[in-house]
């Protein structure tokens, strides 16, 4: 039987424009160039959202 960590992991959430295209070829995910901006803004909101639900600051 597997067991369960007793804090939960929390991934970090890719900013920087080397980490995202780092975790996109990672899981085979083409970005096209033009589509870089939006998805580096999407996933900040992500990275707002989550520490927004942890009750962390802003």
């Amino acid at each position: 039987m597997a067991e369960t960590p007793a804090a939960p992991t929390r991934a970090a959430v890719a900013l920087s424009a080397a980490d995202i295209a780092a975790a996109a070829a990672a899981r085979g995910l083409p970005i096209l160039p033009e589509c870089e901006a939006g998805v580096a803004a999407n996933l900040a909101l992500l990275a707002r959202h989550a520490r927004t639900m942890r009750g962390q600051a802003a």
